[in-house]
């Protein structure tokens, strides 16, 4: 199954670890995670900017956890998805990886719940999915 990992997602994993790590952890062993610049941007943008993390340290984790993910050029042509229309990229990324599921807390995203086949789910929903066990 491929997948895209919302950034806030992405973010608690790295930063709080739990749920959200547990999840990524289960996909990146099971699944294909497809990623694009604007997630990247936004996880080091809320690592070094609000957590105070260094760039060499985010770096790191993201070669870790990025290495074998699926890069996805969005270009912004997928527009009114989402009630947040800066989220809309989350949708294209998925819809161009193919992507048949998105992790997200996002409420915004989480309301839209299927967009043209992809369901949109949290962690720990993701968990309790038969495939994922």
């Amino acid at each position: 199954m491929i997948l895209v990992v919302d950034s806030g997602v992405w973010i608690s994993a790295l930063h709080f670890k739990g749920t959200p790590l547990l999840a990524v952890e289960q996909m990146l062993a099971q699944h294909q995670i497809a990623v694009c610049d604007t997630i990247l941007r936004e996880i080091r943008w809320a690592l070094v900017g609000k957590f105070g993390w260094t760039n060499a340290e985010v770096d790191e984790v993201l070669v870790f956890y990025l290495t074998g993910t699926t890069q996805v050029k969005v270009r912004g042509n997928l527009r009114g998805i989402c009630r947040d229309p800066k989220d809309d990229m989350v949708f294209e990324c998925a819809a161009l990886a193919e992507a048949s599921v998105i992790v997200s807390g996002d409420k915004d995203l989480l309301a839209v719940n299927t967009y043209e086949g992809i369901r949109v789910m949290t962690p720990r929903e993701f968990l309790q999915l038969p495939e994922s066990q």
